[in-house]
């Protein structure tokens, strides 16, 4: 795709198709989770205290790989900081950035108050936000008992305060405190665990400039989800079991039904697609197989397996004479009974090895 897009227009396409591909680099963007008190020693950054509050979870969607939250963040700091803030005249407000917010038009971002002062000495900042977040990291290798985490991330904005310049660094705060609301319910999923997580930044890039690669302290607010086993078994894997069970019964009927014996796979084998392509409406496209989809992969080859042996014990009765039939009938209902255990065991099998693995 990298070659067609750089491919000038109007030129000879039949040199493209025989010139090598050079593979594209693989990408240096990369986030670490970090100790930012061992940051901050080392480098002797300074120290911005971060809290989030995510009052409402909602609108998740797989597919499209986003939510939406509704919370409040703040930040404290000191002297030092507020200093540089006042000599580049940065307002607060671009101290951090909400990095994987998504529609930025349709975001609000709604600062309380302008920055105060604390007893302590600090000054603080407090934003309340609503918008969408983009899910970086999913993985439905479980699928459908799917384990979810969404992160609403907050990273050091301005250039200046990167790690290799007048590096700032993002501490949790710690002042006791729940993270969520009582609204923070998403449809579907179990709250595991919600926690603030320091993470640092490494873009890998100069930005066109002569000043090296930036890294840029992070914090993540995650929230831990996990679905409803019972839940999830029920909607997607009991109805591919029934259909299952359907083909490991099929070849009890008796070997000269083969009319009857015959249509039986090829029903289930158009169920089994449409089943597959329901569950499939709600995922995003991977480059992987999930665990489901590996029992539906065993599910057709058994069911393909089916319809040729019914095609042959159809055909195997119809080509002897009338004298030889039951004893071909009896050999088909041997092979049959060989193939419902062998399937059964191998779905078993199947399943354990794709989970395990």
């Amino acid at each position: 795709m990298l070659a067609l897009a750089l491919h000038p227009a109007g030129s000879d396409s039949g040199s493209l198709r025989g010139a090598p591909r050079t593979p594209s680099p693989p990408p240096t963007d990369r986030v670490r989770r970090v100790d930012p008190q061992a940051l901050i020693a080392q480098t002797g950054a300074m120290p911005v205290k971060t809290g989030v509050y995510i009052k409402n979870l909602h609108g998740l969607s797989l597919a499209q790989r986003t939510f939406k939250a509704e919370g409040y963040y703040w930040l404290e700091w000191q002297q030092p900081l507020q200093d540089l803030l006042a000599e580049a005249k940065l307002p607060a407000a671009d101290l951090v950035e909400l990095s994987n917010l998504v529609d930025e038009y349709d975001a609000v971002l709604k600062p309380y108050g302008d920055v105060s002062r604390l007893p302590s000495g600090w000054y603080r900042y407090q934003v309340r936000f609503s918008g969408s977040f983009y899910i970086p990291y999913l993985s439905f290798k479980d699928s459908p008992f799917d384990q979810i985490t969404l992160p609403i991330v907050l990273e050091v904005g301005p250039d200046q305060f990167a790690m290799q310049e007048r590096a700032v660094v993002l501490v949790p705060d710690a002042s006791p405190g729940a993270l969520l609301g009582a609204y923070s319910v998403v449809d579907g999923f179990h709250l595991h665990s919600a926690e603030l997580v320091p993470l640092l930044h490494a873009y890998g890039t100069s930005w066109g400039r002569d000043r090296g690669d930036l890294d840029f302290s992070t914090i993540s607010a995650v929230v831990h989800l996990d679905t409803d086993g019972v839940a999830s078994f029920i909607t997607y894997v009991l109805p591919l079991l029934i259909v299952l069970a359907i083909v490991f019964a099929a070849p009890s009927l008796e070997g000269r039904l083969g009319d009857v014996r015959v249509a039986i796979p090829t029903t289930a084998l158009l169920t089994l697609i449409f089943l597959q392509q329901a569950y499939k409406a709600s995922l995003p496209a991977l480059s992987y197989l999930t665990f489901l989809d590996w029992l539906y992969a065993y599910a057709y080859l058994v069911t393909m397996a089916l319809f040729f042996l019914f095609l042959w014990g159809n055909n195997a009765c119809a080509n002897v004479p009338a004298e030889q039939v039951v004893s071909v009938v009896a050999r088909i209902n041997r092979i049959d009974l060989v193939f419902q255990v062998t399937a059964i065991v191998g779905l078993v099998l199947v399943g354990l090895l794709v989970w395990l693995l």
